[in-house]
């Protein structure tokens, strides 16, 4: 597998470019890139490549299949033929929120006391790539209708959305992977 990175990236000092061999004080693994990979912490995974053999500076970014044509969750409004234009090439992570509490598929109790209260707890996790803080979160129980956290007592499902500094959050309707 050929991926790259743009020079100005690899120097830049407010960001790593890590080679690592180790995992937990432990050798990694071969599934986790035994003897050498790559970690760019806020890049995808395309770009931290495993099973390392050699580095290679050169002025252009490699032209290989994955770097191009794989890996990819793109913007709504992007189809195939789009999809190659060298502007969506994708390196930074999107913006990405998680609920894990609760669990998919968990009922929760409604009931006269959690109705007074009006009190559950939702939790979870939000990231961006590219060192970009996340700056607002939004939890709705109404598809997003409303999110302020208060929704109908009969909701049937938690949904959220994070904003990162940039002003990036997901869509509302995702395409993913476009394999060309």
């Amino acid at each position: 597998m050929e991926a790259s990175i743009k020079r100005e990236m690899a120097m830049d000092p407010a960001r790593d470019v890590i080679l690592a061999y180790m995992q937990t004080g432990s050798p990694l693994s071969p599934d986790h890139g035994f003897p050498v990979r790559v970690i760019i912490p806020g890049f995808i995974g395309g770009r931290m490549v495993k099973w390392l053999k050699r580095i290679v500076f050169t002025a252009e970014e490699c032209d290989g299949h994955y770097h191009y044509k794989d890996n990819r969750v793109l913007p709504s409004h992007v189809d195939a033929e789009l999809a190659n234009e060298e502007e969506y090439i994708i390196n930074e992570l999107n913006i990405n929120s998680v609920i894990t509490t609760p669990c998919h598929d968990e009922i929760l109790p409604i009931n006269s006391w959690t109705m007074t209260r009006g009190l559950m707890v939702v939790r979870g996790y939000a990231y961006s790539g590219g060192g970009r803080k996340v700056t607002r979160v939004e939890v709705t129980l109404d598809g997003g209708e409303t999110c302020t956290g208060a929704g109908p007592a009969g909701a049937k499902e938690i949904a959220v959305r994070a904003w990162d500094e940039a002003l990036n959050t997901r869509p509302e309707n995702l395409i993913w992977n476009v394999m060309l």
